[in-house]
């Protein structure tokens, strides 16, 4: 049987064997897992002094294990105790016979001792300490010779069954279940009273035996790994003791072993004990001295794992420090010990490696907590503490800066995105400085901000800007700083002084993106300052116009400033004044629209599902456009100025629209075009509505005439939904312009728009109607207007309503949405004073069923958005009905 065993799990997991053999070979091994008596089988194959190959003999194991696991949880009647006393008689004689000093043979595998030591930690769950009351025992004589600890097989075993043992009692990131949690406690309890001792005993011996032998360095690196994981939940007097700490501190020498080491006091200090305890723990380390003498900068690795430790030490006494209920006693204890401790997590924090500061960024958050805290408290900072914040501010700056080795991609280049998810975390602490202490913030930055701006190298003037933003999104958003309107607060007199010295330096000229896109964005980040200093409009337009702007050949630079000069152009239009033409003439060679089709499947020929290329970036172009709308919409230009320059931005949009659309049902990236040019238009509109200029007649035609080339877009691609979607976009921005003149466009926009509309593009576009029936109220147009669309709306309504879900979640909540439109748009109807259109001789015929509909959904529907509307609904429809409008 052992040999058939063997001969299948080979054929299992071999790559070269017919498929129907290997099926077969699987099916009998999990025949064997199934059975009662495979568990034997396996055990002999795994003890069988003709080894077998690694596979066999850890699928043996596995087998063993999965019979140990069943009778832990009461499923393996067949394992009785009989059973047990056999598989604890063979588990000896096999570590004895293979773990013995005697045994000059080749060590098992790493993999296979790891999993011998499982099996038998799983038979130790079941064992001890009732029938194998010994275990420790036996394993420590397993390890020795002569009573010494230098068997370096057995004890190897012995180790990484002590690991196995803790990850199956003591691991507090495993859930278990209540009963094995109990049964857990009461083997800790057992050990803890008969053999925590000598198994402590044991370690120092080993410690002080193997640790400066050649051959000792996976044996002191485990047993370093056994203390610190058992720490956790034993006597820890055991361990910290001068003979002990000496040991491992001793430890911290050897090159090879010091991050096990330092891994092992993290482990100590972590464990939970109460407050004068861990205070007598940490003074007792005294590891500050021991700190300053170790040899770090020259091995991250090792670096990283002290400034573990020192947070692990930190974490610690701030918790202590936050406690409200402790003895001032040891309150000041903890408090110099912090003291002690946080020049060394400050010095970690400036370190050049990323993952080395980012262990203290625990100690740094909860220490600027705490102290956040203690403000609100009205406890004031000492000068010991305030001199603690203004060290880590400083290194927060430091760390702030572009390094040496990095360069700017603008958020494309991996590293780089490290960098900047630290920075972000980074300026977490230094918003909590602004929050602690304003006046300390205030004056480290500007003066950093002022030293930073007269420097020539990118990275130190970059770091100046983006601490200037930090600086003017604190005054804006932190509560610690002066509130909006403060204007002669030091805080803004101190904000001005460092956009004035911006504005007037030199640090453009450096030609660096980073530095160019930094200053784009302090620009529109602070209109009340450009408010005060209007003269420096034309100069900052200049700016934004310029290759250092909009003409960047930088492209994400270029599109980025794109909004930003939109941004821009929509906080100053008010102060544009003259400039508004020259401005438009800047950004003209911009507004050409060339679409690019993303990569397609040579095989997918459907147009119905466009998507625009990454280098297609309209949707940054539309910003200019939007741009371009405010900029002719400002007072200063005057009503033919306006018309020329709308003609000139619409009329080539007009062209390209009649050129592509013969051929855009064919051509995919035609048809894109089309779509970008309705957007174009929209987005236009959009910007003209908000620049505030009175609509003159001639203006309003022009978008007359753009509504027209919109619906004969949509007649051609109506099948499109890119086009339905930009179509309805564009008639939305386009209402505010043509106010009424819309009105006889709108039924050939719902016949086109219904011949294909999806729900979701119903739903918007009810949406849209409640605008317009909200914004022209009372006016005849309008009842005219929906007299006509509403009887083939209704009816797509109903239709896309009367769709069941297919029991997807998205299409219930599609569903549950188009309901709630679809009573918000007859309640947009009612509210308005158009209810007489519900009973028109046009839709009468579908008025049953609108009160039907809303009757249903109110009594079936469980959103509870939908059954109020629908109760308020109804008895209004009712009324309407008992009235008998005609």
């Amino acid at each position: 049987m052992e040999d058939q065993v063997e001969q299948a799990v080979e054929i299992a997991l071999s790559g070269n064997v017919d498929t129907n053999l290997k099926q077969q070979a699987m099916a009998f091994c999990n025949q064997i897992k199934e059975s009662d008596d495979g568990w034997q089988v396996c055990l002999s194959l795994f003890m069988s002094e003709r080894k077998r190959s690694p596979a066999v003999r850890f699928f043996a194991l596995q087998v063993v294990d999965d019979a140990l696991v069943k009778r832990l949880n009461g499923n393996n009647k067949q394992l009785n105790d009989s059973s047990l006393s056999f598989v604890k008689e063979a588990l000896l004689s096999y570590i004895q016979r293979e773990y013995s000093p005697q045994n000059t043979s080749e060590t098992d595998a790493v993999f296979m001792q790891n999993k011998l030591a499982q099996t038998i930690t799983y038979f130790f769950l079941l064992s001890y300490p009732h029938t194998w009351r010994s275990f420790y025992d036996d394993l420590i004589a397993l390890s020795s010779i002569g009573g010494q600890f230098q068997n370096a097989r057995g004890l190897q075993l012995f180790l990484r069954i002590l690991l196995s043992q803790h990850d199956e009692i003591a691991d507090t990131l495993i859930q278990r279940s209540n009963d094995d949690a109990r049964r857990n406690v009461t083997i800790k309890d057992e050990i803890r009273v008969g053999d925590m001792a000598k198994l402590a005993n044991a370690w120092r011996e080993i410690l002080i035996r193997w640790t400066n032998r050649e051959d000792g360095y996976l044996i002191t690196e485990n047993c370093l790994r056994v203390i610190g994981s058992w720490v956790s939940w034993i006597d820890i007097s055991l361990i910290v003791t001068p003979q002990y700490m000496q040991l491992i501190f001793g430890i911290l020498g050897n090159e090879s072993l010091r991050g096990a080491a330092c891994d092992t006091l993290s482990e100590i200090v972590s464990k939970k004990m109460k407050s004068v305890d861990k205070i007598e723990l940490i003074g007792l380390l005294n590891l500050p001295q021991l700190i300053s003498q170790l040899p770090l900068g020259s091995d991250p690795e090792f670096t990283e794992k002290v400034a573990r430790l020192t947070n692990v030490v930190c974490l610690d006494l701030i918790k202590i420090l936050d406690e409200s209920q402790l003895p001032p006693q040891l309150i000041d204890s903890a408090e110099n010990l912090l003291q002690q401790y946080m020049p060394f997590a400050i010095t970690f924090l400036s370190n050049e490696y990323d993952d080395t500061s980012s262990e203290v960024f625990p100690t740094i958050a909860d220490l600027l907590s705490l102290l956040r805290k203690e403000k609100k408290r009205n406890r004031p900072l000492t000068p010991s503490r305030l001199a603690m914040v203004g060290s880590i501010l400083n290194t927060v700056i430091l760390k702030l800066k572009y390094d040496e080795t990095m360069s700017f991609h603008n958020g494309s280049d991996d590293s780089e995105n490290e960098f900047l998810e630290i920075r972000a975390r980074l300026r977490l602490f230094q918003d909590a400085v602004a929050a602690i202490n304003e006046n300390l913030f205030m004056d480290t930055v500007s003066n950093v901000v002022l030293d930073c701006l007269s420097k020539q190298d990118w990275r130190e003037v970059e770091l100046g800007l983006f601490e200037l933003g930090a600086y003017s999104d604190g005054l804006r958003n932190a509560a610690a700083l002066p509130a909006k309107g403060q204007e002669n607060s030091r805080a803004v007199i101190l904000l001005n002084k460092m956009l004035l010295r911006m504005t007037e330096s030199n640090v453009l000229s450096i030609g660096h993106p980073a530095i160019n896109l930094q200053y784009m964005e302090l620009v529109v980040k602070n209109p009340k300052f450009f408010e005060a200093h209007q003269h420096l409009i034309p100069q900052m337009l200049e700016i934004f116009v310029s290759s250092i702007g909009i003409h960047s050949s930088y492209l994400q630079v270029q599109i980025r400033a794109w909004f930003l000069f939109y941004r821009f152009i929509k906080l100053c239009k008010m102060m544009i004044g003259d400039i508004a033409e020259t401005a438009l003439n800047a950004i003209g060679d911009l507004l050409v629209i060339r679409a690019e089709l993303a990569s397609r499947d040579d095989n997918e020929s459907d147009i119905s599902e466009l998507g625009a290329s990454d280098s297609d970036n309209i949707d940054g172009r539309l910003y200019l456009f939007e741009a371009s709308g405010l900029v002719v919409s400002v007072d200063a230009v005057s009503d033919d100025k306006q018309l020329a320059l709308i003609k000139n931005i619409l009329n080539p949009i007009f062209t390209d629209m009649e050129q592509s659309l013969p051929r855009a049902p064919e051509d995919p990236r035609l048809a894109l075009q089309v779509h970008h040019d309705i957007m174009a238009i929209g987005t236009f509109a959009r910007g003209i509505a908000d620049g505030g200029k009175n609509v003159t007649e001639p203006v309003r035609d022009q978008f007359i005439l753009a509504s027209r080339a919109i619906l004969v877009s949509l007649e051609t691609l109506s099948g499109l939904e890119i086009i339905r979607e930009a179509s309805r976009f564009a008639f939305a921005r386009m209402v505010p312009i043509l106010g009424q003149s819309i009105l006889p466009e709108i039924p050939i926009l719902v016949t086109r728009l219904l011949s294909e509309s999806s729900t979701p593009e119903l739903i918007d576009f009810m949406s849209f109607l409640g605008q317009l029936i909200h914004s022209f109220k009372g006016e005849p147009g309008m009842f005219d207007m929906l007299d006509r669309i509403l009887n083939p709306l209704l009816t797509g309504i109903f239709y896309s309503l009367s769709i069941s879900a297919n029991g997807s979640t998205d299409e219930e909540i599609q569903q549950t949405d188009m309901k709630k439109a679809y009573l918000a748009f007859i309640l947009a109807i009612l509210n308005n004073g158009m209810s007489a259109v519900l009973v028109s001789r046009t839709n009468q015929s579908l008025f049953d069923s609108v009160l039907q509909s809303v009757a249903h959904y109110t009594t079936t529907s469980n959103d509870s958005f939908i059954k109020k509307m629908g109760s308020s609904l109804y008895p209004r429809l009712e009324e309407i009905r008992g009235k008998g409008i005609q």
